[in-house]
């Protein structure tokens, strides 16, 4: 931990700044109480105030190894009490033979400096006991800092371990049901199958490559999307249809990778699979009040009995959307008829 004293020169200018304001002080008593001449109140000031500058600069190092709260206080306090009695005696001690030494003519300023030494010794005091207090305080404010900084670190690893898991949550069941597919199509449509195996590398290279906290653009976000929605058309053919329509301003907005994911599923999973007609998926976006409005439409069929899930693809995007951007109101979704819609907001930036 660096001396307080000398962190930086605003530090430097406030603490010699003070005793130069103290050392004004004593040098009016000196003067314009007790009438000495100006080179013997300036000589006293000096002297005085400047070896007890320089015994506070030292007190550092004694506060900075006596922290209450890492001994026994009688330690601390005797360990105290120790410093002040010998910087009282050093101090005064010094003061009184430099000056005497001086001026030892002025028989009146000698027996000033006698008379005296009861209320250098109280003024030393108080000294010794602000200063300490402020490196206390000093001290107090830095682990603070520090405390602060662990947490808010441990604040960070803990946020990036849920995303994680959240995002590692992929339906298991595309990736079995891709790779029947391909095995299937090895016998039946060899060049399919390997354009396929090609797609699906590409959709799990872009799934992992990228940390639960990273962002993309949306354009580069969608093209994952449209690998995913083209391996699930091999399974369902022209039963699953879709489209996007991203403008210009839309596709670079930042998003978080893989954040779309768990709508497609769903709409794959409660759309695709539940109906016996052709299935469309749709996708918009727009910007409004400062946020990137996404809809993503699904025709489904509300007579067909409901496919079993495990729930966790809403509330995967909602508990992200919670961590990243500090609101868990940025989802909603709506079911008209036999449409089925999610709307998703985005602001500019994640919450701190």
């Amino acid at each position: 931990m660096h001396h307080p004293v000398f962190l930086n020169t605003r530090s430097v200018s406030v603490y010699f700044g003070l005793w130069a304001l103290i050392a004004g002080v004593h040098f009016s008593l000196f003067y314009f109480v007790y009438f000495q001449p100006v080179e013997v109140a300036v000589a006293g000031a000096l002297v005085f105030n400047s070896l007890f500058c320089s015994a506070g600069i030292s007190m550092w190092y004694i506060v900075r190894y006596t922290i209450p709260d890492q001994k026994n206080i009688w330690n601390v306090v005797l360990n105290h009490l120790s410093f002040l009695t010998l910087t009282l005696v050093v101090w005064i001690g010094i003061s009184y033979t430099v000056l005497s030494t001086l001026f030892s003519a002025n028989k009146v300023f000698l027996d000033l400096l006698v008379i005296s030494i009861p209320y250098e010794i109280i003024s030393g005091v108080i000294f010794y006991t602000v200063i300490g207090l402020v490196y206390y305080l000093f001290i107090y404010y830095i682990n603070l800092q520090e405390k602060v900084k662990v947490e808010s670190r441990l604040r960070e690893v803990l946020k990036e371990t849920e995303l994680t898991m959240l995002k590692s949550q992929i339906n298991p069941h595309f990736l079995f049901n891709s790779l029947n597919s391909i095995s299937s199509l090895t016998i039946t449509n060899p060049d399919k199958a390997r354009d396929m195996v090609i797609k699906l590398s590409d959709f799990l290279r872009y799934s992992v490559s990228h940390n639960s906290t990273s962002f993309t653009t949306l354009e580069k976000e969608m093209a994952n999307i449209r690998r995913y929605l083209e391996i699930e058309k091999v399974r369902f053919g022209d039963k699953l249809q879709f489209g996007f329509n991203l403008d210009g301003p839309c596709s670079t907005h930042q998003i978080p990778v893989m954040l779309l994911q768990p709508l497609f599923e769903n709409a794959i999973k409660h759309g695709v699979y539940e109906s016996t007609e052709q299935v469309s998926i749709e996708m918009d976006c727009e910007y409004r009040e400062g946020y990137l409005e996404i809809r993503i439409v699904n025709d489904f069929d509300p007579t067909a009995h409901a496919r079993k899930g495990t729930g966790i693809g809403l509330s995967n995007i909602r508990e992200r959307l919670r961590l990243l951007y500090k609101n868990d109101k940025l989802l909603r979704t709506v079911a008209e008829g036999t449409r089925f819609t999610v709307y998703l907001s985005l602001p500019n930036t994640a919450g701190g």
